[in-house]
C-alpha cells in the first residue's frame, strides 16, 4: 500500500515547507489549504496533491481522508492551518471567539478524528500538532482567542499522545515568529514590532519556515521513534525573553 502525508495549511508558510521536506520521503503528500492556491501544487509537483478545503468543516475533511485512505495509507499528520486577528477583550464577541478557535484547535481534533483510528488500528502513524509560543505565554500580537487555542493544542497532543499509544506518536512543534505571511503580510506585525522582538530573541532573526518543517520531518520520522507527548519549541530562544 502507498504511504501518504497530510499536511494541513500548506499553501505557504511552515506547511508549504513541510511539504517540499515530505515529498521526498513519502508516496503521496496530500496538502489542504483553504486559499485555492493549494490546488497548484498538484500540477507543479509530482506526487504531491493539493485540497481546498477548510479544517472547520468535520464533514467535508472526512470525505477527502477517505478518498485518499481508498488507496494509501496515511502514516504522518500535519496539523498547521490556523488563524491569528487581534481583538481586545471587550470587542471581542463569542462568534469571534468561536471562529478562531474552530480553525486553531477544532479544526485539529477534525483531522485527527479522521485519520487516527486508522493509524491506530494498522499499528503505525506520526502527528504533529502545531502551536506557538502565544500559548506559553500570551500573544504580543493577537487577541486571547489566539493564545487560548493555542493552549488547547498542549491539551491535544498530551492527551492524544496517551491515547493512541503505543502504535500512533503524537507531538508538539512551537515556532516563534518565522518569516511567513502570518507575521508579514497579515497587519498584527509592522516593521518596528518585528525589530524589537529581533533585537530581543537570543538568536537575532526571524526563524525560516524550513528550520520548523525539519523539527516537523524529523518527529515524523523513525529517527523519532521514541519520542511522543513532547512540546518542543523551534523559536530562536524568544521563550527565554
Amino acid at each position: 500500500m502507498t504511504d501518504a502525508a497530510l499536511v494541513t495549511g500548506a499553501a505557504s508558510g511552515i506547511g508549504r515547507a513541510t511539504v517540499d521536506l515530505f515529498r521526498e520521503r513519502y508516496d503521496l503528500v496530500v496538502g489542504i489549504d483553504v486559499d485555492p492556491a493549494i490546488e497548484k501544487i498538484t500540477v507543479d509537483i509530482d506526487g504531491v496533491r493539493g485540497y481546498v478545503a477548510d479544517v472547520r468543516d468535520y464533514d467535508h475533511i472526512h470525505e477527502i481522508i477517505d478518498e485518499i485512505e481508498d488507496h494509501a495509507d496515511i502514516v504522518a499528520v500535519v496539523n498547521n492551518a490556523a488563524v491569528s486577528r487581534y481583538y481586545w477583550i471587550g470587542d471581542l464577541d463569542p462568534d469571534e471567539w468561536q471562529a478562531v478557535l474552530d480553525v486553531n484547535l477544532t479544526g485539529q481534533y477534525n483531522i485527527v478524528r479522521a485519520v487516527g483510528p486508522c493509524m491506530y488500528e494498522r499499528r503505525e502513524g506520526a502527528i504533529v500538532n502545531v502551536s506557538s509560543g502565544a500559548g506559553k505565554q500570551g500573544s504580543a500580537s493577537a487577541g486571547v482567542h489566539y493564545s487560548a487555542s493555542k493552549a488547547g493544542i498542549f491539551g491535544l497532543t498530551k492527551g492524544l499522545a496517551k491515547q493512541l499509544a503505543p502504535h500512533v506518536r503524537v507531538n508538539c512543534v512551537v515556532p516563534g515568529l518565522m518569516d511567513t505571511p502570518l507575521t508579514t503580510d497579515s497587519g498584527l506585525w509592522d516593521e518596528e514590532g518585528i525589530e524589537a522582538f529581533i533585537d530581543r530573541v537570543p538568536l537575532k532573526r526571524l526563524g525560516q519556515p524550513k528550520e520548523a518543517a525539519d523539527l516537523i520531518d524529523f518527529l515524523c520520522s523513525h529517527r523519532a521513534s521514541y519520542i511522543t507527548g513532547a512540546v518542543i519549541d523551534v523559536d530562536g530562544g524568544a521563550a527565554l525573553i
